[in-house]
């Protein structure tokens, strides 16, 4: 994280709940300071379920609030929040302010925040949803290759607003439009004429329910882009994206019913390809997971803009032409009818067609709500930064590594060279294997030679160079991938590495000083990585959960300090649906017990021991739907023997998430792999501490598991670090 936290104050409390959430995701960048709002008892709630204060009145909020985030109608909707939007950044408050608002307001809340010097933005969660930015971005490429020839658009009235927006986004401007009102058609308002030059059709539902006018809308958006190569089209803000290639029949085809003759490449092409996931999430997950992520997305890009970061969006003129566009749509509808007494007539998709376990959660549709959601945990990470960290952090463990036999007068440059005695010599039996994995690892990156059996130093492990290469990985952590606590960890591992080589200095000691976990917490809580995966893994249990149908049976192995645990469950608390049975456990009784008290008030969390080298038949643990195991598998004798043993301990199509690193972070060479257990399994025979992602895919796939998911993806800025998320799925029935 760069900067400070920002103090936030969400006013309203209807739609504001979903900001509300969106802020309770990011703990790091924001605080939530309050809530602004009537007194009701939706309101007080609200305060009471985020343990913030209830304020009623504007003037009477604290002078330290940096940002306020205005969900309550704008003027042009017949509220107050545009008065309120104005008041606020004339106090000196940053403001972000749900659309829509009316051009003129716009303006003058941009004027004001400019006058003031602090910034204003109106946020859209909308055009911030997964579905959508594959729509954008596909349609931003298929533009590059073939110019738009049609336009086809639905929404509600009462996203109108963000239809626009989505618009502006696909094309790349909204200018020129012209539109004009055709004959309605049933519930539909028809606009005819051009957007951003492209010929286009809109209908718009232009009917609101007074009593009740968030509902009753007969679709969001849905929106097809033609060209001559064929149709891109959004079905709905949750997707699915559709890419429809043009129909061609070829000569060969009409002439001689000839499906292989020149010129039928193109029908090998499905009549239809989704991009992205195929399963849409359901309205749960949508509104309980993506929605807030998106306001996560708009809080993060206005935080930026506060924060002076490089590269920050700076939308106002954009939103300004959005504003025009959006009136002149709804001027030319003209108002909507209105429609009372509408009622909710829900029909399950089994009542149109048979669908086996409609509505349950899939790999795919889980993987894809992990990553969702744990993407605005990175979005600070500027490219390249991860990347350069691990250069210079394995610089200077490198660095470390030679000096600890360097001290002893070993592997020095031009020196005689020396056996792989002579480098064990003092060296604790118990490390001997970890000292001939630094040997090869300082061969393979050129800081010693090895000539037959002998080995000798390239170079002079200098205190000076060492130092900077620490204060260099230093600079970039800090610089938002994690808190100081964890480079000074493994700088001071580094500093002791002849005590642990011989086994004077215990590793466990440095990690648990004292017996104390805070230090362990910053190791596994709140680097970004840790932040990223536990987001990720939280969010997959969830949506398990909530489409489980019945209680969920969760195990989760190694917990130790509970770091996952807490994420998980948090994200489970806040769901009255979840029904969960959840079974904390580690191989060392040392973690049971601050477990149970950091988590007393949950009934549903029991505690256990659970050792992942021992068969699990003689450990009576019964049967589970879900098993957890983060950073503890790398842990095991045999990798592929202990996860046969998770999945016997699985029901049939039951889920496996594990996190490991997969590379070799030479950071643990020196740290915490002098308390890791030997293996016995591929990383022995390849002189390896870690796994690599095709390895875990083979142990997974050994172990009789057929679908693997992994985040985070290769090209992710988080990619370099080298920490994934496996999720699996076991088969749906078992082989005798």
């Amino acid at each position: 994280m760069t900067g400070r936290r920002l103090r936030v104050v969400v006013c309203g409390t209807t739609f504001g709940q979903f900001y509300l959430a969106a802020l309770a995701a990011l703990p790091e960048e924001f605080e939530i300071a309050g809530v602004l709002a009537r007194g009701g008892e939706r309101s007080v709630e609200c305060a009471r379920r985020y343990g913030v204060p209830l304020y009623t009145d504007p003037d009477g909020l604290p002078g330290d609030i940096d940002l306020a985030c205005v969900v309550v109608r704008s003027g042009a909707m017949g509220g107050v929040g545009t008065v309120l939007a104005l008041k606020l950044l004339g106090r000196g408050v940053h403001v972000l302010q749900e659309q829509p608002v009316h051009h003129d307001d716009l303006a003058a809340c941009l004027r004001e925040a400019h006058r003031r010097g602090v910034r204003y933005r109106l946020g859209d969660l909308y055009v911030r949803l997964p579905a959508v930015r594959r729509f954008t971005t596909a349609a931003r490429r298929l533009l590059e290759r073939r110019p738009a020839l049609y336009l086809d658009a639905a929404c509600s009235v009462q996203v109108a607003f963000p239809l626009v927006h989505l618009l502006g986004d696909a094309l790349g401007t909204l200018r020129p439009w012209k539109l004009e009102a055709l004959p309605s058609q049933g519930p539909f308002g028809l606009l005819t004429g051009t957007v951003g030059g492209v010929p286009a059709t809109l209908r718009v539902q232009n009917e609101v329910d007074p009593a009740d006018p968030d509902n009753h809308v007969h679709l969001l958006h849905r929106v097809t882009l033609g060209t001559a190569a064929g149709s891109l089209t959004l079905t709905d803000p949750h997707g699915p994206v559709l890419w429809s290639p043009r129909l061609h029949i070829p000569g060969a085809v009409k002439e001689r019913f000839d499906f292989d003759g020149p010129g039928t490449g193109h029908l090998a092409e499905p009549t239809t390809t989704v991009l992205g996931p195929a399963e849409p999430p359901r309205y749960r997950d949508a509104l309980g997971a993506d929605w807030p992520a998106a306001i996560g997305a708009d809080l993060l890009a206005l935080r930026a803009a506060v924060l002076g970061e490089p590269g920050a969006e700076r939308p106002e003129q954009y939103h300004l032409a959005l504003t025009r566009m959006w009136q002149d749509v709804t001027a030319r509808l003209g108002y909507p009818a209105l429609r009372p007494g509408q009622r909710h007539e829900p029909l399950p998709v089994g009542d149109l067609w048979p669908v086996e376990d409609a509505g349950a959660p899939t790999l795919d549709g889980v993987v894809r709500a992990a990553a969702d959601a744990a993407d605005p945990q990175a979005r600070h990470v500027v490219p390249g930064q991860a990347e350069e960290f691990v250069r210079h952090l394995d610089e200077a463990v490198l660095a470390a590594m030679l000096q600890s036999f360097q001290d002893r007068g070993l592997l020095l440059p031009g020196g005689p060279g020396h056996t792989a005695e002579d480098l064990l010599d003092g060296v604790a039996p118990a490390h001997h294997v970890l000292v001939g994995r630094w040997l090869t690892v300082l061969a393979e990156r050129g800081w010693l030679t090895r000539d037959g059996g002998r080995f000798t130093g390239t170079r002079t492990a200098e205190a000076a160079a060492t130092a900077r290469a620490w204060d260099r990985a230093a600079g970039l952590w800090k610089d938002g991938l994690g808190g100081a606590g964890f480079v000074d960890y493994l700088r001071l591992n580094a500093e002791r590495l002849p005590a642990l080589l011989t086994g004077a200095q215990q590793a466990t000691l440095l990690l648990f000083p004292e017996g104390r976990t805070e230090l362990a917490d910053a190791v596994y809580r709140d680097t970004v990585t840790a932040r990223y995966l536990n987001t990720a893994v939280a969010t997959a249990v969830r949506r398990i959960a909530l489409g489980h149908g019945k209680p969920l049976r969760v195990l989760e192995v190694g917990a130790g300090t509970g770091a996952t645990t807490e994420a998980v469950v948090a994200a489970l608390s806040g769901e009255p649906d979840a029904r969960v049975d959840y079974l904390f456990t580690d191989v060392s009784r040392f973690f049971l017990e601050p477990a149970r008290r950091r988590f007393a008030r949950l009934p549903w969390v029991r505690y256990g021991t659970y050792d992942i080298d021992r068969p699990p038949g003689g450990q009576d643990l019964g049967s589970f739907d879900v098993v957890i195991a983060a950073g503890v598998l790398n842990n095991a004798r045999n990798t592929g023997t202990t996860v046969r043993s998770l999945n016997e301990l699985l029901v049939p199509g039951g889920w496996l998430l594990i996190t490991e690193p997969t590379r070799e972070h030479l950071e643990i060479l020196a740290s915490q792999a002098f308390m890791m257990t030997a293996a016995q399994d591929a990383r022995l025979a390849s002189g390896t501490t870690f796994l690599s992602r095709e390895q875990w895919l083979d142990v997974l796939a050994g172990a009789g598991i057929p679908e693997v998911r992994t985040l985070p993806a290769e090209d992710h800025p988080l990619g370099p670090l080298g920490q994934r998320l496996f999720a699996a799925r076991t088969a749906r029935s078992r082989t005798p």
